[in-house]
């Protein structure tokens, strides 16, 4: 599967389907064009948000047969740094939720702390 075959517009979840299909005008595009299009512009259009955009990002960067055609060394630095703030933030979000659970165990296990 190269960068111009179509996007597998197929494996997407409704909400990331329609969003590409209103993008462009309802015509399924090319994996390059889907790829082409900034963080920062997907996230004006309806129906994408953070989580959406990893998944369809997820799509563009690993095709099917495991190569990795768009490279990071090509993404532009603010790209690089949007998604370095993103995935800093999602683990901020899990060490978070993992401290919560862990003193929540500590505390069942401890009552009289």
């Amino acid at each position: 599967m190269g960068l111009d075959d179509p996007f597998p517009i197929d494996k997407c979840s409704g909400r990331v389907r329609g969003a590409i299909l209103a993008e462009f005008q309802g015509r399924c595009p090319t994996i390059r064009e889907v790829a082409s299009i900034s963080d920062a512009q997907w996230l004006t259009v309806p129906n994408i948000g953070p989580t959406t955009l990893e998944e369809l990002r997820s799509m563009t960067q690993q095709l099917p047969n495991g190569e990795d055609r768009l490279a990071i060394t090509h993404m532009p630095d603010h790209e690089i740094l949007s998604r370095l703030g993103r995935l800093q933030r999602e683990l901020n979000v899990l060490v978070g939720e993992i401290r919560t659970r862990l003193n929540m165990t500590s505390s069942r296990r401890n009552p009289h702390r």
